[in-house]
């Protein structure tokens, strides 16, 4: 038994390492906020800080697979198992989640968070799809509402990507 699991350790470690050397990173963004009529245009907001977001991880010579959701998902547990289901599928090892929102403080908030994807074990060690691990990276802005009709999600985006980047020198 234990040379079974050694070899199942050891075929996972070499799958992760293949995986790694050929994986791309899904950037991810889904805004917290409902429409409102006269509101911001919180999906718009969001599309365009995780395209900046993208483009600029892309920049630096890595497979990038750009994805936003609506933040009107009715059903955020499969919105979930689709984006796990698609970053296995494209052999994603990284998600990178960006999101604008106004918090419970009404203050408006950009934040960029990096995790690994990891192997999601099933019965017998088999490996059963991906699970999401602890955030590698955080870095987050936080701003007075009033900052919103001056708001440049483009700008930092790019800003908070190319801190990860200098975070994570590959």
């Amino acid at each position: 038994m234990r040379l079974r699991e050694g070899l199942a350790a050891a075929l996972l470690v070499l799958g992760a390492a293949a995986a790694q050397a050929q994986s791309c990173t899904l950037v991810f963004g889904q805004g917290r906020n409902p429409p409102q009529q006269g509101g911001p245009d919180w999906d718009g907001l969001n599309q365009r800080f995780n395209a900046a977001v993208a483009e600029a991880l892309e920049g630096e010579g890595r497979r990038i697979v750009p994805m936003t959701a609506s933040s009107v998902q009715i059903d955020p547990e499969a919105a979930g198992l689709a984006l796990l289901q698609q970053a296995d599928r494209l052999s994603c090892a990284t998600l990178v989640e960006t999101t604008v929102f106004a918090d419970e403080q009404d203050l408006l908030v950009l934040r960029l968070r990096v995790y690994p994807l990891l192997p999601a074990l099933g019965e017998g060690g088999a490996i059963v799809g991906l699970r999401i691990g602890a955030p590698l990276f955080v870095t987050q802005r936080e701003l007075g509402q009033r900052a919103l009709p001056r708001l440049q999600p483009e700008l930092v985006g790019r800003q908070m990507a190319s801190e990860y980047l200098q975070h994570d020198r590959r």
